[in-house]
């Protein structure tokens, strides 16, 4: 197939909008930038209709908010693949809300599929092998590659066919229902945040330290961010966490002492050694006070209930011949077990997201619980 021009003009833009906008279906994925830059961006929006592939450049175009139109249009439907990623990017970036979707990898699992990347679907489906050499790219250099371009569109091209034939197999086996209402909660993903800086206890290892040294992990981490910020990479491409928990720990006085952590680099005590130091310094003068960490255990109780339900979802999972989150999810496990609904009615509340689970669940959901009182 041709690879279409880069769209990166208004008129090109209006153009494609024309062919878009009042079709039944239409493909899409999106290219950003987060493995190379601090606040990650959509670099690119690849878009399909069943005889048309379209490849824009957002960066020199302002909002688009035609295009959000369409996202937002119930009577088009916008069919993904993993399409939690772009989405939250696409809001993010552009405020975009979206109703209508079909997600081929949530359809792929629906159905029991094992192997949900795109590239497995298309070769099992369609028989289409994939090239994914430039799944890792620099989406935000310019000018992008015309082999890039090329790889890219074959992204979205396959969407719309991928979908008829996964829409054939679940309506067969009875389950279309249950990916809809999937797609549904898919249009709900929340914005992503354009800054990743986190507390101090999210930071996977803070919990083995003592306070002292949890009070020096978070200022490093916050020296780490601005750094990352001027230098516009990836917090991970400056100092990673490895090396930020082997210098809370140490507490070094000297920078020579860095270089005897096998966490830092030469080249990254080179570059960020007066960096680290002084943020060291800083924090010595004046430590930083480390709020105490939110108790957020749930009661053994409500673990108990977790538990309960964990396990009637596995085995409601192989009957079915699917995961365990496609009975239910991890997320609604929680809520229920958090929320001990005692009969339909408050059952129902808590599932108002899911009534195609509801109406096939419910029954086995409360039996479930009611072993928590046996």
């Amino acid at each position: 197939m041709t690879t279409p021009p880069l769209i990166s003009s208004i008129p090109e833009y209006q153009a494609m909008i024309s062919a878009l906008q009042n079709l039944p279906a239409i493909g899409v994925d999106t290219e950003s930038n987060s493995l190379y830059a601090y606040r990650e961006q959509v670099c690119l929006l690849q878009l399909s209709n069943s005889d048309q592939d379209f490849l824009v450049d957002p960066l020199p175009l302002d909002g688009m908010a035609d295009l959000g139109q369409i996202f937002a249009n119930p009577a088009v439907q916008k069919i993904f693949h993993a399409g939690d990623y772009d989405i939250a990017c696409l809001k993010r970036d552009y405020g975009y809300e979206f109703q209508n979707l079909f997600d081929t990898m949530l359809a792929a699992a629906t159905l029991g599929e094992t192997n949900l990347g795109l590239a497995a679907m298309l070769e099992k489906y369609l028989g289409v092998v994939l090239d994914k050499k430039y799944q890792r790219a620099n989406w935000g250099k310019r000018p992008i590659k015309p082999e890039m371009l090329a790889y890219a569109q074959n992204d979205s091209h396959y969407l719309i066919p991928l979908r008829d034939q996964l829409q054939e197999a679940l309506i067969k086996s009875g389950k279309l229902d249950l990916l809809l209402e999937d797609s549904r909660n898919l249009a709900r993903t929340p914005s992503s945040n354009p800054s990743p800086e986190a507390s101090v206890w999210h930071f996977r290892g803070a919990q083995e330290l003592k306070p002292i040294q949890i009070s020096l992990l978070q200022a490093l981490m916050t020296m780490r961010e601005k750094l990352a910020e001027n230098l516009d990479r990836p917090v991970f491409k400056v100092l990673g966490d490895a090396g930020l928990l082997d210098i809370a720990r140490v507490q070094p006085h000297h920078i020579e002492e860095l270089d005897l952590l096998p966490t830092l680099s030469a080249g990254q005590v080179r570059a960020f050694g007066k960096d680290i130091m002084f943020a060291i310094a800083q924090w010595r003068s004046n430590p930083i006070e480390v709020k105490k960490r939110p108790n957020h255990r749930p009661s053994d109780a409500e673990l108990h209930r977790r538990e309960l339900l964990s396990n009637w979802r596995k085995e409601e999972g192989k009957k079915m011949g699917v995961s365990s989150n496609i009975v239910l999810s991890r997320d609604l496990i929680e809520s229920i077990a958090k929320t001990f609904p005692k009969n339909a009615a408050e059952l129902k509340t808590l599932m108002v997201d899911y009534p195609c689970r509801f109406e096939l669940f419910s029954a086995d959901i409360l039996k479930t619980l009611q072993k928590d009182t046996l």
